[in-house]
């Protein structure tokens, strides 16, 4: 495999860094259990696979990004930006929703190799994040007029 390779999944590892770091920022706003358990769940899914990233650039004798990159720290400014806990919660329901169809875009033009991870450990992490944050906020979200 070539360098291009861990640069393809190095890519991806600043997008999990950022989902890391925007959930460690949402978590602080939380004053519900129920919600930091779920909200926890959702960073660890993408911690491990920041894991799982580093060990894929690190076997191509590539050097792991450490941090999100540019659009990483915009996302944590965002982020930390939520007055409510609500407003945390809905402003991760987008980054995983964005993040989800940038993924899915991803499958037409990446290499096979990068295609076998993102098939097989990405997407469906980011299908259950995203699933799981969807499903908190429309159960804390009331519905306009009732």
């Amino acid at each position: 495999m070539s360098s291009e390779y861990a640069n393809e999944f190095n890519e991806f590892l600043e997008d999990e860094i950022s989902a890391v770091k925007s959930y460690d920022s949402a978590l602080d706003k939380q004053v519900n259990s129920e919600h930091k358990d779920a909200l926890g769940e959702c960073r660890q899914a993408h911690a491990e696979l920041v894991k799982k990233l580093r060990t894929c650039v690190t076997q191509l004798s590539g050097e792991p990004r450490k941090d999100a990159g540019i659009f990483g720290g915009f996302n944590v400014a965002v982020e930390n930006s939520a007055s409510t806990p609500t407003d945390a919660i809905a402003l991760l329901e987008q980054a995983e929703a964005e993040r989800l169809v940038r993924y899915e875009a991803q499958r037409k033009i990446v290499p096979p190799p990068v295609l076998s991870v993102l098939e097989s450990d990405l997407l469906p992490s980011q299908h259950k994040t995203h699933l799981m944050v969807s499903t908190l906020l429309k159960e804390i979200t009331p519905i306009p007029g009732q």
